[in-house]
């Protein structure tokens, strides 16, 4: 594997259509029946608003955006959400989604939240467990299937430590 050369930064409201196809990219290529990802689509993209509710940060390589993460510092009182991450799929494996999660752990441990929690689809429960989230047990019926956590406590004083 190979390190891409890009930059990494916050999203721009005028981000948004390039953001936007970049989702349905990836959610196209989940390995899902197509009618649910085509119905996946709409609910997984952002909009004007959401850029009120979410920091949004991205990867870009000159004029493209090779993905996007969003995180909710909102979510609970020491909690945030990592609301969704997406990479255009011909590049996935290079660091990209890795790096945006970083940024997003990052930003949320600076604005002291202990922990972030994520929801996925069954397709990417080893991607997140991989990269250190803890998956939730005993969720009741009602609830997103896979869940995780990411505690940053520990990244945060081996930051400081440093």
């Amino acid at each position: 594997m190979y390190k891409l050369s890009a930059k990494y930064r916050r999203a721009r409201p005028s981000d948004l259509d390039a953001i936007n196809r970049l989702i349905k990219l990836a959610v196209m290529n989940w390995p899902l029946p197509n009618r649910l990802k085509r119905r996946a689509v709409p609910v997984m993209q952002y909009d004007l608003v959401d850029f009120d509710h979410f920091d949004l940060f991205v990867c870009v390589r000159g004029n493209d955006i090779l993905g996007v993460s969003a995180v909710d510092l909102s979510f609970a009182p020491t909690k945030g959400l990592l609301h969704g991450l997406f990479v255009l799929p011909i590049i996935r494996g290079h660091g990209i989604g890795k790096q945006l999660m970083q940024l997003g752990f990052g930003w949320a441990a600076d604005n002291q939240l202990e922990s972030v929690l994520m929801k996925a689809e069954g397709v990417s429960v080893s991607y997140f467990q991989k990269l250190g989230f803890d998956l939730l047990k005993g969720l009741g019926p009602n609830d997103y299937p896979y869940q995780f956590e990411k505690d940053l406590r520990d990244s945060v004083r081996l930051a400081q430590a440093s």
